[in-house]
């Protein structure tokens, strides 16, 4: 217990009896941290905050530093992350520097940030921090440390991935008496990584173990074994059990969700492929979550992808986006709201036009290759380019440019999409820092200044009605307001069109964007503002409307499904025997979002399911049916896809 007493000696009292003589500093501080210790955190912050303001606690010094943890730490617990993450990082410094006594502390404070850079999907750092709260502990003191750096490292690849896992198993089976649950959840932690390894039948086996261990299939399904015996029918179903996998997620639960609200989402959107989300086509994952009281998903995060820890954080992080009626979500039954999972692929909606960003990102580009050395931006190879952008950043040798320093950080801000947000936001900083004493073209600062801001509401994964707010707060500045295209896309952005809880002003916002002659007048940017009006008019009913927006953006009359009208079903051919027999028997029910194209002829092509639930059961067959669906024959000049990208969603009922 960290001793206050020397303060304490030093405070001056006014003579009292002693049964009414005010508690020492000592006693305050001890007071506070057991009811931190016990959890107790609305009691103890406030006498934490007490002991900071006392005129004996000096600023800096060991003591405000220890309550600055045990405050920050606490207050992470009462759901108050950036308040906690902020005192933390005030008395961190300090009690590193203040011996052993403060082990405990310091991997408590650790383990935190490393919670909390996990719930960002920041993969990299929440290694780094729990990794530090690990060096702290000794013996069965480390397994939930281990327990979640399992997590951490599940999409890894190496073999390195696998040693959180295997060491919690050394652990618990060292113990006089090993507890069984504790190996459960330690070979499933294991299994895990192996699945994400491609090891499908050592992990199959490793669950098989942990199945055993946790009394074997019956009626009980507590959490834990509902994550377990999910993982145990997605390794089933990797190695070509498909009944047996079937039989474990019947034990979950999982499929048994009969109220329609849970497939009628307000918001639901994949998450789009391409260079800004790093994500491919045949990029899959299984992505964990619940659904809190208000709507929205809580603790979302990838158990099964295999492209690696930026793919596994891209799609959790878009899942972490979903939000549902509060009322109809509240039909569903708590067990289910609280953990279910849901098989995830990303959109080609955009095809190979650009995203958003692409215009604004382009020209701060072609600026910075314009001050690079030749060849960086052009490697095939994008982790050469990383490295070698890295090395251009980080130079201070007198013979690098500023320009060139400046534009590498930009870059790597721009390419290195897979680093913590606190990095982009460093380099960015440093960036600026440099562009104030070698000026840079107002247009490559507003980028700078623009993706700093960016990268920041990016820690908050509901992205706000605040957040809008700040970025269009930063369009009103005269630099950025005075750079069309800057400005333009910032407000688009902020604006929000197909994501939750967009602002009132978001068409206003839309409509002042496609009328700003500033831009050419089919510019990119203008374009997809004359697209979102054109959708708002067409779902209004206002044909005349949609028409007239659409001509003026200067497309042709074949992408239609941009107007969200695609010729109407002609026929589904679906028959009794499109849904899968041993699903049926299983009592299943599902659903599938597809996403597809439909030519001129009315026939559907590049049929791929994007969403699904339950997770790798309705998928095969979802697909078969949208291949067979047959749409209204459409002219368009010279017979190309009349509609690309377009959404159905296949319901499986009993």
């Amino acid at each position: 217990m960290l001793s206050l007493a020397l303060l304490a000696a030093a405070a001056t009292t006014t003579a009292a009896p002693a049964e009414t003589k005010p508690p020492t500093l000592q006693e305050r501080f001890n007071t506070a941290s057991d009811l931190a210790a016990s959890q107790k955190c609305a009691e103890a912050v406030p006498l934490f905050e007490a002991l900071e303001h006392d005129p004996h606690i000096k600023p800096g010094s060991l003591p405000a530093a220890a309550i600055a943890v045990r405050k920050g730490i606490c207050l992470t617990m009462l759901d108050r992350p950036d308040e906690g993450e902020r005192s933390i990082a005030l008395g961190l410094p300090v009690l590193q520097k203040a011996g052993a006594q403060f082990d405990i502390d310091l991997s408590d404070a650790w383990l935190v940030l490393g919670n909390l850079a996990y719930a960002r999907s920041d993969y990299p750092r929440a290694k780094h921090y729990l990794r530090m709260a690990l060096d702290k502990r000794s013996g069965s003191a480390r397994l939930s440390i281990l327990a979640r750096l399992a997590k951490v490292t599940a999409f890894d690849g190496d073999a390195a991935a696998l040693e959180p896992s295997e060491e919690g198993l050394r652990i618990a089976e060292a113990a006089p008496k090993p507890d069984k649950d504790t190996l459960a959840a330690f070979h499933t932690l294991h299994a895990r990584t192996l699945l994400n390894q491609g090891k499908t039948q050592e992990a199959y086996d490793e669950l098989k173990q942990a199945l055993e261990l946790s009394g074997g299939l019956t009626l009980r399904t507590s959490l834990t074994e509902v994550s377990m015996r999910s993982d145990l029918a997605m390794a089933a179903t990797l190695v070509g059990k498909s009944s047996e996998a079937r039989k474990y997620l019947a034990y979950t639960g999982a499929g048994r969700i009969q109220d329609a609200s849970f497939n009628h989402a307000e918001s639901m959107p994949a998450p789009l492929c391409g260079s800004e989300t790093g994500l491919r086509p045949d990029d899959v994952a299984v992505v964990e979550f619940g659904i809190g009281e208000d709507g929205y998903v809580t603790n979302a995060h990838t158990v099964y992808s295999r492209g690696g820890p930026q793919v596994a954080a891209a799609f959790e992080r878009a899942v972490s986006q979903w939000f549902w009626n509060p009322q109809e979500i509240a039909k569903l039954p708590a067990f289910y709201r609280v953990l279910t999972r849901i098989e995830v692929r990303c959109s080609t909606e955009f095809g190979g036009r650009p995203g958003l960003w692409s215009p604004l990102n382009g020209r701060f580009q072609t600026w910075a290759a314009e001050h690079l050395p030749t060849g960086i931006l052009t490697s095939a190879d994008r982790a050469s380019t990383l490295e070698a952008l890295h090395r251009v950043a980080e130079s201070e040798k007198a013979d690098t440019q500023p320009l060139a320093r400046i534009a590498a950080l930009g870059m790597l801000v721009s390419e290195d999409f897979t680093a913590p947000t606190a990095d982009q936001i460093a380099w960015a900083d440093k960036a600026l820092v440099l562009a104030a004493a070698t000026p840079i073209p107002t247009e490559q600062a507003n980028w700078l200044r623009i993706s700093r801001q960016i990268a920041a509401v990016k820690e908050n994964p509901r992205f706000s009605t605040r957040d809008r707010e700040a970025l269009l707060t930063l369009a009103a500045q005269p630099d950025i307001a005075g750079d069309a295209l800057a400005a333009d896309t910032l407000r688009f952005y902020a604006a929000g069109t197909s994501v939750k809880r967009k602002l009132p002003q978001s068409d206003d916002i839309i409509g002042q964007i496609a009328r700003d002659d500033r831009l050419d007048a089919h510019h990119p940017l203008r374009q997809l503002a004359w697209l979102t009006l054109a959708n708002k008019a067409a779902s209004a009913g206002d044909m005349a409307g949609a028409q007239a927006d659409f001509q003026r953006t200067g497309l042709t009359e074949e992408q239609c499904a941009l107007l969200s009208l695609p010729p109407a079903i002609r026929r589904t051919n679906v028959t009794g025997s499109d849904y899968p027999t041993s699903a049926a028997a299983m009592g299943f029910e599902g659903w599938v979002q597809l996403e597809y194209d439909i030519g001129a002829d009315g026939n559907t092509a590049n049929v791929r399911p994007i969403i699904a639930y339950p997770a790798l059961i309705f998928v095969d067959a979802a697909k078969a049916i949208g291949e067979n669906v047959k749409y209204e024959w459409s002219y368009r000049p010279g017979g190309a896809t009349a509609c690309s990208a377009n959404n159905k969603t296949i319901v499986f009922k009993n």
